[in-house]
């Protein structure tokens, strides 16, 4: 029966593939977003290298049709914008004009591509990107089609990774061959040879320095917690947690606790919350994948609102390149930083998905898949999936017999990893001297500078905490040397599919990247929308964006120069600016959460031993739900008339209603269906 399922699936999916030649895709639009996206990244080039005061005269060549460009102010403060009209030449003045320095800047299309070319004291940048169309759309479809029916998600982003590099390569054979010989070139660039080019998506993946740091760190951390279950420190956490912990409904709440207190990386959250949890779920029969969506939702939501993350530089440096386009607004902030806080109180997603979560460990109710998969768990099933063995988890070795459970040889470790990481933050942050940390701007220079060397920190702390944890376990003649290197490579074995699922979701976003889909949904929806519903449209788009790129950084910087030049044309007023570029962000966020090829889904499930297909499954409800909520309630109610205490208020009313309506106690549910 299920096989037949499978096929049926297959066969729509097949068809919906073959269909989406016929989506009415706007060329025009999805050139001019295009140009913008090319402008931008040359403009940043020589962002930082112009003098405040140095007079500049911008020539601009643009042999496309009547579009606008406006620069997201990447040049220090000045601020341009121009309207260039087909084989024209037009010199767009900046604000200071003088005689002086020449930033000669040249945009041309051909053969489905945008080239652009930008030249400043005497060097050169170039930037070309594709023209989305139809086939760009292909990758992600592939990929859901695959993992949906046949639940094979490695075989899935492969697939999918390989068809959008025959559409950018133009042969089957060709692909084949690039992608094999760039992949043994960028495995053999990690051990330091390089006779054959690292060439090809998955080549360029695997030798990405970012994404090894990120890797290693995942690596790192989960061995790290396999010689602390091993000496026994995970069971003592267990013990000394289960004062606050007594049941099921406690268990969440605490493990909600953890995940929103990390609250200045997403990555650090993820990785470090679900593998210290497991033990303590496990314990109260919690599901692999309930577990999973309280990581997954306190991590990202919250990371996203800290006024004190890495993400806040992020969000802080997108802001200001922004305000050029923002400056006939009224009642708009003068810096980024300002904007984020004027920005932070139309986060309806991001703060009710978090109040979700500790609604539904307060309800204890549950619904849909997740229904079934906690039933299954308290019933004596498997933590995870029945489908699964469940192999994972005996790679996690248990406490070894005859030791003492100690609560501190848990906390040194994991502690560690955090307290290196913060410690390391404040070092690289306060390398400039400007930043004070006895004001709240000082912190935010401080997480901006790190941001930029998160992986090296984040892989620097693990390996800190993992050589503390081997100093205690033969300290305390717990275990011998060779029992903790066998734990500790035990549990870096487990994450072999996660890691190739891990690689094969960085190819597909920069497949996505290069083939033009972000610009070809966007053109899909359009830009002919009324005031009261931009908002919630951005919120759509911003989510479908990310859902099908599997990045939420990548959908800000790519929606975010989009919506804010468009909500200040039509409407103009700052409410509903503001909540246009809360719609970006939150969308964002909220298509991450539901896309099987996220990377921070992806670490989820890694971390929390889920199987990933079932936690994306299990999840998608609850977000969609906080979807609902946060779109008809927040983005369009606020703009439409309602007050923000009153939209957040209302959110929560309903966020209970769905649990108290057709959700379920689980407890009451097993009761049912025992003999």
């Amino acid at each position: 029966m299920k096989t037949n399922r499978s096929y049926l699936i297959l066969l729509m999916g097949s068809l919906a593939l073959m269909s989406i030649s016929f989506l009415p895709i706007d060329e025009n639009a999805v050139s001019n977003h295009t140009i913008h996206k090319v402008v931008r990244k040359l403009l940043s080039n020589v962002k930082g290298s112009v003098p405040a005061k140095t007079p500049i005269r911008l020539t601009v060549d643009l042999d496309n049709s009547l579009t606008q460009i406006s620069s997201k102010n990447e040049i220090g403060t000045l601020v341009w914008s121009t309207r260039i009209k087909s084989g024209s030449k037009i010199k767009a003045q900046f604000k200071r004009q003088d005689t002086g320095k020449n930033l000669h800047l040249q945009v041309k299309k051909t053969e489905g591509y945008i080239n652009g070319q930008l030249t400043w004291r005497g060097q050169t940048y170039h930037q070309n990107q594709r023209l989305g169309d139809w086939k760009s759309l292909l990758p992600p479809l592939i990929a859901l089609m695959i993992a949906i029916s046949l639940k094979k998600i490695v075989l899935a982003l492969l697939m999918a990774v390989l068809g959008g590099a025959v559409v950018m390569n133009a042969g089957i054979a060709v692909t084949l061959w690039i992608e094999f010989k760039g992949l043994v070139g960028g495995l053999l660039s990690i051990i330091g040879i390089t006779a054959i080019e690292s060439g090809g998506y998955l080549g360029a993946v695997v030798s990405d320095s970012f994404n090894l740091q990120i890797l290693g760190f995942t690596l790192a951390l989960v061995g790290l917690v396999a010689v602390v279950n091993r000496m026994g420190g995970t069971k003592g956490l267990v013990d000394a947690l289960s004062v606050f912990a007594r049941g099921p409904r406690s268990a969440q709440g605490v493990t909600c606790a953890m995940g929103t207190a990390i609250f200045f990386d997403d990555y650090a959250n993820t990785v470090v919350v679900g593998t210290t949890a497991r033990s303590l779920t496990d314990k109260h029969r919690i599901s692999r994948e309930k577990l999973a969506y309280i990581v997954d939702s306190t991590s990202a939501p919250v990371a996203g609102i800290a006024i004190i993350s890495t993400w806040i530089g992020y969000e802080v440096g997108l802001f200001d390149d922004l305000l050029g386009s923002l400056s006939n607004v009224s009642g708009m902030p003068g810096t980024g930083y300002e904007l984020f806080f004027a920005v932070l109180p139309f986060r309806f997603y991001c703060i009710l998905a978090i109040l979700f979560v500790i609604l539904n460990a307060w309800t204890g109710r549950d619904f849909g898949p997740m229904l079934r998969a906690e039933t299954r768990t308290r019933q004596g099933g498997p933590l995870g999936s029945v489908e699964e063995n469940m192999a994972s988890d005996k790679s996690f070795s248990l406490a070894k017999d005859g030791i003492p459970y100690r609560a501190y040889n848990a906390i040194i470790p994991i502690g560690s990893v955090l307290l290196t990481i913060l410690m390391c933050i404040i070092y690289i942050g306060q390398q400039d001297a400007s930043n004070d940390l006895s004001t709240l701007g000082g912190w935010q220079k401080t997480f901006e500078a790190a941001s930029e060397h998160i992986q090296t920190i984040l892989i620097g702390a693990a390996l800190v905490g993992s050589l503390i944890a081997f100093t205690l376990a033969l300290a305390q003649r717990l275990l011998t040397f060779k029992e903790s290197l066998r734990a500790y490579l035990s549990g870096m074995q487990t994450l072999s599919e996660a890691a190739a699922i891990l690689i094969l979701a960085w190819a597909i976003k920069t497949v996505c990247d290069d083939l033009g889909t972000g610009m070809t949904l966007v053109a899909l929806v359009g830009d002919s929308f009324s005031p009261t519903v931009l908002p919630l449209i951005i919120f759509i788009l911003s989510g479908l964006v990310a859902f099908s790129t599997g990045s939420s950084w990548a959908t800000m910087a790519l929606v975010l120069p989009i919506a804010a030049p468009l909500s200040a044309t039509i409407s103009g007023e700052s409410l509903v600016v503001f909540a246009c570029l809360a719609a970006v962000l939150d969308g964002a966020i909220w298509g991450d959460h539901c896309s099987p090829i996220s990377d921070t889904t992806i670490l989820s499930s890694t971390a929390t031993g889920c199987p990933h297909i079932e936690h994306v499954r299990t999840q998608i409800p609850y977000a969609m739900v906080t979807m609902v909520a946060a779109g008809s309630l927040g983005y369009f109610g606020v703009v439409a008339g309602i007050n923000l205490v009153g939209a957040y208020v209302a959110g929560a009313v309903v966020l209970t209603l769905v649990l108290l309506v057709i959700g379920r106690r689980v407890d009451a549910v097993s009761a049912q269906q025992s003999p």
